[in-house]
């Protein structure tokens, strides 16, 4: 086995291996601190990752076999622009949300399953196999529904079941269609490689037919449900508002309905998305502007917060139809901007139903007196959803615009009008909480302590990742190097079907 491949397995086996010692722990104390040390761990191993990707071709490097095929099924992992910078992402929002969550909520129990969501995310984001990818897809859900269940919370568990049949089975019935596939025309690839991405890519067998659209529907469906677009986003403000924080957010945290539209979509059905991509562009500005306008009218804090993350999911979805680099790394970039925007205003949303025992809106205020830590995190944080000058959404944002902005000029004004109802209802949020007198509707005024200093660590970690973004953003940038090739690839498709009929017809060669 090569290092880099030792190395990318790690990136998985690290936090499974950690959940099942968590889960063997005689004492919650002790899970906690095994926790801990496999998210530190984990953290490490996939920066190390990112740092080589960064200064190597490592797509190319690891995109080696481990064993034999096994029913048409290899371990093969491999890790690109597109994937190396979501590792370390998808690692520090579990550290922070570990690190961030209540000690009477991490149990062994509790942790143990935070870890093991955590690693089949990471699987995700390495495997290069779709039968390897659906299974680490559909099993980072379990943790979650395990957890609800055990808290007996009939409003989550329901709405959690949307996500999972709306994103698990169809990507279980995609990989079904994948054998099938393979069984109706055995000449896919030598060796047979049915469920293998650069197989699939190579041979072109997907790219026409009746069963590839049916196939590329269902990858389609899958991502949107995982994303929470409209009409697939009914789960997210009850999960929200219900759900156990800290593994609520490993759980959805990394932007995985984009990556696999990023990952598997776009390069497997390229004629196909030249088609149907146009049609998500009104969908996006729909989820976009629901989103914001519902979360403008709700009390509940950490349910404004789930209908806001339903908004930016729009505007992810908005620059991925645009189908052009700047628009699609724009997406991309803008994914790991709301990722650290999200866990810093979970992180103090959490805080104050902790204190206060009510995320009630109209129960809050005046907690600046108290808490004012807590306060400046979460209007720095509303500054950097919003696209504050300075901060990692302003470049994500502008990146997205210029890509919309030459062909789509309506969406992108809409766009702008959207963003403004999103700083509206942040702002909103931030005088009701926390400005003013204590509310009327109190009990009794609340004794806010402010941010422990692990809290407030994670929070100074998260406001710095986003100002560092926001003056050096070339980093990041690296994500859009997975996904250029594909474009390009769509662009001479969009290029050719534009060619007058008069001309020599071309032959896509499969």
């Amino acid at each position: 086995m090569s290092f880099d491949l030792l190395l990318i397995s790690l990136v998985w086996t690290l936090p499974l291996a950690g959940a099942l010692v968590a889960r063997l722990c005689p004492s919650a104390r002790s899970a906690r601190w095994t926790a801990l040390a496999t998210a530190v761990l984990t953290f490490l191993v996939t920066f190390v990752v990112f740092l080589r990707d960064s200064s190597e071709h490592a797509f190319e490097r690891t995109n080696t076999i481990l064993a034999p095929s096994v029913l048409g099924v290899h371990y093969h992992v491999a890790v690109d622009g597109l994937s190396a910078v979501l590792l370390p992402l998808t690692a520090g929002v579990g550290l922070a949300s570990l690190l961030s969550a209540p000690k009477a909520a991490l149990t062994a129990q509790s942790a143990s399953r935070a870890l093991f969501a955590q690693g089949t995310i990471l699987g995700v984001l390495v495997s290069m196999d779709m039968l390897l990818l659906a299974l680490f897809w559909t099993l980072s859900l379990v943790p979650l529904r395990l957890e609800l269940a055990r808290q007996r919370s009939k409003l989550a568990l329901t709405a959690f079941n949307i996500v999972l049949l709306g994103s698990a089975v169809p990507m279980l019935l995609f990989v079904i269609g994948l054998g099938v596939l393979d069984v109706l025309q055995p000449h896919l690839a030598s060796p047979r490689l049915p469920f293998d991405l650069l197989a699939l890519d190579a041979s072109g067998i997907l790219s026409h037919g009746l069963f590839g659209q049916v196939l590329a529907g269902l990858l389609l469906v899958a991502a949107l449900a995982r994303m929470g677009c409209f009409p697939l986003h009914l789960w997210i403000a009850p999960l929200a508002e219900s759900g156990p924080a800290h593994l609520a957010l490993v759980s959805f945290a990394t932007p995985m309905g984009l990556y696999v539209m990023s990952r598997a979509l776009v390069p497997l059905f390229p004629s196909w998305c030249v088609v149907v991509m146009p049609y998500l562009l009104p969908l996006g500005l729909v989820t976009a502007a629901y989103g914001a306008i519902l979360a403008l009218a709700q009390h509940d804090l950490r349910r404004m917060l789930g209908y806001f993350w339903v908004s930016q999911q729009g505007f992810l979805l908005v620059g991925m139809a645009g189908l052009n680099a700047q628009s699609v790394g724009g997406a991309l970039l803008h994914a790991i901007t709301s990722v650290l925007v999200r866990t810093g205003l979970l992180l103090i949303s959490g805080a104050v139903v902790a204190r206060t025992g009510t995320s009630d809106m109209r129960l809050l205020g005046g907690l600046v007196g108290q808490a004012p830590r807590m306060t400046t995190g979460f209007i720095l944080f509303s500054a950097a959803a919003v696209g504050f000058p300075g901060t990692l959404g302003f470049v994500s944002e502008d990146l997205l615009v210029q890509g919309l902005l030459r062909s789509h000029g309506l969406v992108v004004l809409t766009l702008l009008i959207i963003a403004a109802l999103n700083g509206i209802l942040l702002y909103r949020a931030f005088t009701r909480t926390f400005l003013g007198p204590p509310s009327p509707h109190q009990d009794s005024p609340h004794t806010v302590p402010d941010l422990l200093t692990r809290e407030r660590w994670v929070g100074v970690v998260l406001v710095g990742a986003l100002l560092l973004g926001g003056f050096v953003p070339a980093p990041l940038l690296a994500i859009r190097q997975g996904v250029v090739r594909s474009l390009h690839q769509l662009e001479s498709i969009t290029a050719r079907d534009a060619t007058p009929a008069t001309d020599p017809p071309s032959h896509h060669a499969n």
